[in-house]
């Protein structure tokens, strides 16, 4: 591996992409090993490759491509050798979900006067990690706790591999044999996640032994039903996470509400109608993407987010 810190060549996201919508479209950005700098703009990732290697991504929005597509800025530490920086760039564009054509979303949004700033602000897209091994034992670890004790717990598990990043503060996200090498004790006493240890050690025992098939579950072509029923048979993953999974992986047509959520929609569409069939019929103009419109619109709400809108669409 070679020393320094190199730019790679800009990747084109297909029109419109905004990165910073993408990367705070959900709390995974302040989930280890994801760390997002606000003054700057920037995502920060600490990557390991299935090679074994492990960099520091740096990510920023670019200057749009002579054709009007926007692009994103892409700086690794250390310089990665020609086939690593090809690898690093892919995985950059599943986690951006730079190649995602939501150009009937948008225009769904448009006829929603409180949605029409996502289609405004090119927003929408979730940011996701490199496998969906990494996003399960994230959603294991949202369940039944508050969000600063999840951010807590994932902190801790990618600390199994900080020793191996000089450059970061933490690790990359550790691997299920490395999950497995740490054992319950690892999981419940340094990381405090718990009783969800057995259920992120029964994961990785499946990843690792092909008993659990991740990489069909995360098929493009899988219809919803059948997704949410294999997610729905991990350990530790009930119907609401199991959703929240699936839109991840670009299934949006079958929302849950959480304690969050379910509060978001009593206060816009009341008490009386504050349960996922009731909120999934108001969202029925949206057809396959209604979860995603339900979620952008709680999104919108949010007081960070709100701000940032206003100052993005203000001419």
């Amino acid at each position: 591996m070679a020393g320094g810190t190199g730019t790679l060549q800009p990747l084109a996201a297909t029109p419109p992409f905004n990165l910073w919508a993408t990367a705070l479209s959900h709390g995974w950005h302040a989930l280890a090993p994801f760390r997002w700098h606000d003054a700057t703009d920037t995502l920060e990732r600490v990557d390991r490759l299935p090679s074994g290697k492990t960099y520091v991504l740096k990510v920023r929005a670019g200057s749009d491509r002579s054709d009007g597509w926007p692009q994103v800025d892409l700086r690794v530490s250390p310089m990665p050798s020609k086939p690593d920086a090809l690898e690093l760039r892919s995985r950059v564009r599943h986690m951006l979900r730079l190649d995602e054509d939501l150009a009937d979303f948008y225009a769904r949004c448009r006829t929603s006067r409180a949605l029409r700033p996502i289609a405004q602000l090119g927003a929408g897209r979730l940011l996701r990690s490199p496998d969906l091994w990494e996003d399960i034992v994230k959603g294991i670890c949202t369940t039944n706790v508050t969000w600063s004790r999840t951010r807590t717990m994932v902190a801790s598990i990618t600390a199994l591999t900080a020793a191996a990043t000089s450059t970061a503060a933490y690790g990359a996200f550790p691997t299920p044999d490395e999950i497995l090498t740490a054992g319950v004790q690892y999981l419940t006493t340094e990381a405090g996640v718990g009783y969800r240890a057995r259920s992120i050690l029964n994961l990785a025992e499946g990843v690792k032994s092909g008993t659990i098939d991740l990489m069909a579950m995360g098929d493009p072509e899988l219809p919803t039903t059948e997704r949410l029923a294999a997610l729905e048979t991990l350990p530790g993953i009930g119907p609401i996470t199991a959703r929240y999974l699936a839109m991840l992986l670009g299934s949006y047509d079958d929302l849950a509400l959480d304690s969050a959520t379910r509060s978001f929609a009593i206060r816009t569409f009341g008490p009386n109608h504050a349960n996922a069939k009731s909120v999934s019929r108001h969202y029925t103009r949206f057809g396959r993407w209604r979860a995603l419109a339900f979620w952008c619109q709680h999104w919108l709400a949010w007081p960070s987010i709100h701000k940032r809108t206003t100052i993005a669409l203000t001419p």
